[in-house]
């Protein structure tokens, strides 16, 4: 049986989702769920301290509840448009994308680890490195990590050579079809920056002068059972990425 405070809980995400509440509403009082659920005032407050820091809703002194005016926990519709902008289309030529992986390498990072699942951050850390060009020219940098348990070094001269990460980790199924939390941020770097300086072992650079806003994104993919298998870090070229959302 579900402690009481988590019923309330499940009974206000319910009635936000299914359009009861809207973003904005203000909800029940917490006398009108004391009396409701027939509990004390530390059960409420508890349930509803619980609901703002999970994002559903927001709290205001001398005012009253709310559901929270934003995106989180409503269903929308993703898309990351990538490479956004050809340097094809310029000169009306087909064309050619591909991605080359510069290193598959052990590493420790106790923070990657802890991401990947690992209690106590100690289990080494398989970084890889990879860069994606339209044309010989690149718009993407990505370090992809998985636990260093789950590869042998047979995979690691593998995925050098162009095998799928997907395939090489025996997940049954695209990555890109698992389930994941991606957070997006702006970052400015200069031509000297560690973030770009696998395009050294390549040859290549990013079209700017002395800064570039780049996008990075972080990213955590998890298995259907809920255990995270790679956590990624990926730093684009601003000509060529977009992000579309749609909301029901």
């Amino acid at each position: 049986m579900l402690p009481k405070y988590e019923k309330i809980k499940q009974d206000i995400i319910l009635a936000i989702e299914s359009g009861e509440f809207a973003p904005g509403d203000r909800i029940y009082s917490e006398g009108d769920l004391k009396k409701k659920y027939s509990v004390s005032n530390t059960t409420v407050v508890k349930a509803l301290n619980d609901l703002v820091n999970d994002g559903y809703l927001i709290r205001r002194q001398g005012e009253g509840t709310f559901v929270r005016k934003n995106l989180k926990h409503r269903k929308v519709l993703f898309s990351e448009l990538a490479p956004l902008v050809s340097i094809a289309n310029e000169n009306t030529k087909k064309s050619v994308e591909k991605t080359v992986t510069i290193i598959a390498e052990t590493i420790q990072d106790e923070t990657i680890s802890l991401a990947l699942g690992d209690s106590k951050g100690a289990e080494g850390v398989i970084k890889i490195s990879q860069i994606a060009l339209v044309n010989e020219k690149p718009w993407k940098i990505q370090n992809r990590y998985v636990l260093s348990n789950r590869l042998n070094q047979a995979a690691l001269q593998r995925l050098e050579q162009g095998a799928s990460l997907s395939k090489e980790l025996d997940l049954g199924v695209n990555m890109t079809s698992l389930p994941m939390k991606m957070f997006v941020n702006l970052i400015t770097v200069t031509k000297d920056s560690e973030i770009v300086e696998p395009l050294n072992k390549i040859h290549h650079q990013f079209d700017f002068k002395e800064e570039l806003a780049l996008f990075e994104i972080t990213k955590t993919t998890y298995e259907q059972t809920g255990e995270p298998v790679e956590y990624s870090r990926s730093f684009i070229h601003p000509d060529y990425y977009s992000i579309e959302i749609t909301a029901d």
